[in-house]
């Protein structure tokens, strides 16, 4: 299978896919915190070939469209809903995943329905289990103004702006159609406590560098404004036990850019960038690869 380049038109055939994660985060530590656990829930439509487990390269990637049921996330321009659109980019790029060799693909939703911020990734990191793994957390941004526009990719850290720091308390906010499952605030003790832990691991690291090759990809082949990668303190991948990104594919709030992220060929082309993007993540860190380590700079450990 290729996976084609929208930007040019050109193609290139996908290599064998391999990197091992370290899993060093003690579930006990996401448990006091007040997380909440869900059963799993498997998508049989999108799972990829499994192979042996005694010779088991297989990597997953958890999709989760951010929003959703009675849940909008923030509304934009034109009645355009950020749920419809993260579920829309969501769907489109497990599509554009199918069939890549030893690539197991999981979506949190695949339909109109809620499911509280903190249960994703605890979600995606049951649907990884022992095996190398990413979390890509789909969303839309909006602002109070019409004519910002543009794509931004987030990694778990600590906000450092002003920009990141509303865009953390938007993604964190509790659903504004009711119940519950948002954070209290962005300064909550939970996830400064969490934060913490995960400084002296690789996955910010690892999640730094996805983010910064999902960002590149994206930008190319998006009409607006590459506004950059961007960190913040972000519920929906707190508690993921893998690489993990929440990518920003455009403004709701702006008139044009809400037009386009309605349109299936945007959907389509997000989506063949992004997994472009996957593919590169798992090709440049091979089995054992610390987060400093590329393909070619040293053996694997």
């Amino acid at each position: 299978m290729k996976v084609g380049w929208v930007r040019g038109g050109e193609g290139r055939s996908l290599r064998r896919l391999g990197v091992a994660l370290p899993l060093a985060l003690v579930v006990a530590l996401l448990s006091a915190q007040g997380v909440r656990g869900q059963a799993r829930v498997p998508h049989p439509a999108l799972t990829g070939r499994l192979l042996p487990a005694a010779e088991d390269p297989v990597r997953v990637v958890v999709i989760d469209p951010g929003h959703g049921g009675f849940d909008p996330g923030s509304p934009g321009a034109g009645g355009v809903m950020e749920k419809d659109v993260a579920l829309a980019v969501g769907l489109a790029l497990a599509q554009a995943l199918e069939g890549v060799p030893d690539l197991e693909v999981h979506l949190t939703r695949d339909r109109d329905v809620a499911i509280p911020i903190w249960e994703r990734g605890d979600m995606a990191t049951r649907l990884k289990g022992e095996r190398p793994g990413i979390l890509l957390s789909i969303h839309a941004n909006a602002l109070d103004d019409a004519f910002t526009r543009g794509v931004e990719t987030y990694f778990l850290s600590e906000a450092r702006t002003e920009h990141e720091r509303r865009v953390a308390a938007l993604e964190n906010a509790p659903p504004a159609g009711g119940g519950d499952g948002g954070a209290t605030t962005t300064d909550d003790p939970g996830l400064a406590f969490i934060l913490n832990e995960l400084r002296n691991l690789d996955h910010i690291h690892w999640s730094a560098d996805l983010a910064q090759i999902v960002q590149e990809s994206l930008a190319a082949v998006h009409p607006g404004r590459d506004r950059g990668v961007k960190q913040a303190p972000l519920a929906v991948i707190t508690n993921a036990l893998m690489p993990s990104v929440l990518v920003e594919v455009g403004f709701v709030s702006h008139p044009d850019e809400a037009r386009m992220l309605m349109d299936p060929e945007f959907h389509a082309a997000a989506a063949e960038a992004l997994a472009e993007a996957v593919v590169e993540f798992f090709e440049r860190y091979p089995p054992g690869a610390t987060s400093g380590e590329v393909s070619g700079a040293g053996p694997a450990r």
